[in-house]
């Protein structure tokens, strides 16, 4: 092993006292020291590392033979394997340990990535999620979250009643703040492929964090189980709704307003059950506003003449709106004889509500 920086030289002796050989050695001794000052950089066509197994200081490299990389040991005794797994530095404030193989979830900026348990309920951000705690990390502490490789040391029988086997995969949990399961959680809760079993143990158990992160799509389903008429001839009025059946992300307001909360391109799907007063011919209009204002090339007209009778309509846009943007149903007729109709009652079917809206995000 070398460096790229000249031998200082050494004069040869005089066979007498020689003044100019004393300044030639004071020189070269000069030189010697600047060098081990400033080395410059190694050259090596070898390293001899410390074996596989033995303990290490924080920094320092040693060879692993099993994964044929290097190990560069970190704080708290976490030990990387070079090129295989990769790290995120964070802090734990949370006011309690996060332990050894908790799924966690950033909350924040201290000077340091700040984490948290994450729970991959309805009301997450799957955007947050960051990793798998390597190492038991205390209040305060700060240390190495995996985001891609080996997480060791783990019970990996499965907790509860489920039975982990070699091979399943593990999605961040919608129930329990920081744990996994094998049982792929359902809308409205975020999925979030976390890692996948590589051995069965209670306490020796490992996992392959691999995350996939999948985008969450916003949607919301709502409904009226009311009749709805109109006041006055060729008069705009909103379709009103009374229930949220789903929701992530959009929501109703104003009894007509569905508000959405990430931008985005949108599909929009109303269902309305319409129903004429009389057999005369009636002109009945439906349209889309947003945020107050009439969508252009949105209006569709339907004639109904049927006395009594019910007569379907379905509508179907596509939107493009941004963040706090709202959307609402209008409709108007040339004749005040006829309603949106909702059956209830009915023994045996469900009810038949008046409007059905479906607001579903296709696109962020």
């Amino acid at each position: 092993m070398s460096r790229s920086v000249p031998i200082p030289y050494f004069p040869i002796t005089p066979e007498n006292y020689n003044p100019q050989y004393l300044a030639e050695v004071t020189r070269a001794f000069a030189v010697y020291a600047q060098q081990m000052n400033t080395p410059g950089p190694w050259q090596a066509t070898t390293l001899t590392l410390t074996p596989t197994g033995q303990a290490t200081a924080t920094g320092v490299l040693s060879y692993n033979s099993a994964e044929d990389t290097l190990d560069l040991t970190h704080l708290n005794g976490v030990t990387q394997q070079l090129g295989i797994e990769q790290y995120m530095r964070c802090n734990n404030d949370t006011g309690s340990q996060i332990d050894n193989g908790t799924v966690v979830g950033f909350t924040g900026v201290n000077g340091e990535i700040k984490v948290a348990p994450f729970q991959a309920n309805s009301s997450a951000n799957e955007l947050y999620f960051v990793g798998v705690a390597t190492f038991d990390m205390a209040d305060d502490a700060t240390g190495m979250v995996t985001t891609y490789g080996k997480v060791r040391g783990l019970d990996t029988t499965g907790p509860g009643a489920e039975t982990w086997n070699v091979g399943d995969i593990l999605y961040a949990s919608p129930t329990t703040a920081g744990a996994l399961t094998n049982v792929r959680p359902t809308a409205p809760n975020v999925v979030i492929v976390v890692a996948a079993v590589l051995s069965v143990d209670a306490t020796e158990g490992v996992i392959l964090v691999r995350p996939t992160i999948p985008m969450g799509l916003d949607y919301g389903s709502f409904d009226s189980t009311s009749s709805q008429t109109l006041a006055a001839v060729d008069t705009a009025t909103a379709v009103t709704l009374g229930t949220t059946l789903s929701s992530n992300g959009v929501t109703l307001s104003n009894s007509s307003r569905l508000n959405v909360a990430q931008s985005g391109f949108y599909a929009i799907a109303a269902s309305l059950q319409l129903t004429s007063g009389s057999s005369s011919p009636k002109l009945v209009y439906f349209w889309l506003r947003k945020n107050g204002t009439d969508v252009p090339d949105t209006t569709r007209a339907v004639t109904v003449n049927l006395n009594s009778g019910e007569t379907p309509i379905a509508l179907n846009y596509t939107i493009s709106l941004a963040a706090s943007d709202y959307v609402e149903l209008y409709w108007a007729a040339n004749d005040t004889a006829v309603s949106l109709d909702a059956i209830t009652g009915l023994t045996f079917a469900p009810d038949a509500p008046s409007v059905l809206v479906n607001v579903t995000q296709t696109q962020l």
